[in-house]
């Protein structure tokens, strides 16, 4: 209401249903002053009713929202799988345990449930007897000093590789820059081991006590076989190569509003591959035998490409490949390579396969080939 005084007559300007009126007081009849003030009156609640209408409305939305809100938040609740409880071995290698680099190592190193650390020749294999209380790494036998199952590791550089035969009898080829985490004993209803890294496994037989390599992306589960794991961090992906046997792949698939548990059954001669970024599992046949051939001591591969196979010696040997303008990464080439060879004998290996001229530089760790 908008009011003005002008002399000694007074008049207003109201609106009402959208019309302006201006009326002056002094010229109007008692009768008509009432009438206009029921008018202004009657227009007065029609305002009010007005406003409460529109904040009743107004809370009708935010309250719509709300429960949209809570819908959704159900859906989600109801449609994400419960996580299972985190077993003693994941939750001791979620300590940190897997996560120091082995960039720096120069031995093979054996760490004991005590952090006792033990340096391991390169041909020495590391044996556990039957209760766990002791091991032997080559000539060496050593007490664990435990009485119950404890956690040991064991971490490899770049450029080794070791051997590891468990309690169990399961023997576990460990290859470079990977790390093992594995009980003294294997107590309890399964058996599982922790892997960062790569490792080919020949399980022991117990079809009572089912066999687990788990790793940060997925889990494998064996009742008795030959497999190979490879689960290095920087890698784009997580493969399982399968040669004797069965193992069933569990990947927790994670997603914006729920996770989805996929699991796979591979038999001999079978490849999963887990996309870390795509977040999708594939599964195909390749040929399982050349994949293991470095627990032997022999890099074989067939029909694969000169990036690939210079993938797999930069990460083995923790070099750098300087590759030439005109190379062609994407031709493919059969052949092996011995995996204890030093530079120079790897790069006349490499120039004898693939028909490039390599150049090695030791100081700073690069083969030039072009």
């Amino acid at each position: 209401m908008s009011m003005f005084y002008k002399s000694r007559s007074l008049s207003i300007i109201y609106p009402i249903k959208n019309i302006a009126l201006q009326i002056n007081f002094n010229k109007i009849s008692n009768d008509e002053k009432d009438s206009l003030k029921n008018q202004i009156r009657h227009g007065l609640i029609e305002l009010e009713q007005k406003e409460t209408r529109r904040r009743r409305k107004k809370r009708l939305i935010a309250f719509s929202a709300a429960a949209s809100v809570a819908l959704l938040a159900g859906l989600f609740l109801n449609r994400t799988p419960v996580s299972k409880p985190k077993t003693d071995l994941e939750l001791f290698a979620e300590k940190g345990a897997t996560t120091e680099s082995n960039e720096d190592l120069e031995d093979i190193s054996l760490i004991l449930q005590d952090q006792k650390t033990i340096a391991v020749q390169d041909s020495s294999i590391i044996s556990y007897g039957k209760n766990g209380k002791k091991v032997t790494v080559g000539e060496q036998a050593i007490n664990t000093n435990s009485n119950s199952a404890s956690f040991n590791t064991v971490r490899v550089p770049y450029g080794k590789r070791t051997q590891i035969v468990l309690t169990d009898g399961t023997t576990v080829w460990l290859n470079s820059g990977s790390s093992l985490i594995y009980p003294t004993q294997f107590d309890g209803s399964i058996r599982e081991v922790y892997l960062t890294g790569e490792a080919a496994f020949d399980v022991a037989h117990n079809k009572a006590k089912p066999f687990f390599v788990k790793t940060k992306e997925c889990n494998v589960r064996v009742l008795g076989t030959v497999f190979n794991v490879s689960s290095y961090p920087e890698d784009e992906t997580v493969q399982t190569a399968l040669l004797q046997g069965k193992v069933r792949i569990t990947y927790n698939k994670k997603g914006l509003l729920s996770n989805k548990e996929i699991q796979e059954d591979l038999t001999p001669g079978m490849i999963a591959t887990i996309n870390k970024d795509q977040k999708q599992l594939k599964v195909e046949r390749k040929d399982v035998a050349s994949i293991l051939s470095w627990r032997e001591g022999y890099f074989t591969f067939k029909s694969q490409s000169l990036n690939t196979i210079l993938g797999k010696l930069s990460k083995y040997y923790k070099i750098e490949f300087i590759k030439g303008s005109d190379l062609n990464l994407d031709a493919n080439y059969s052949g092996s390579f011995a995996l204890n060879e030093n530079l120079n004998n790897l790069a006349s290996t490499l120039a004898s396969i693939t028909n490039n001229n390599c150049t090695v530089n030791a100081n700073q760790r690069t083969i030039t080939i072009k």
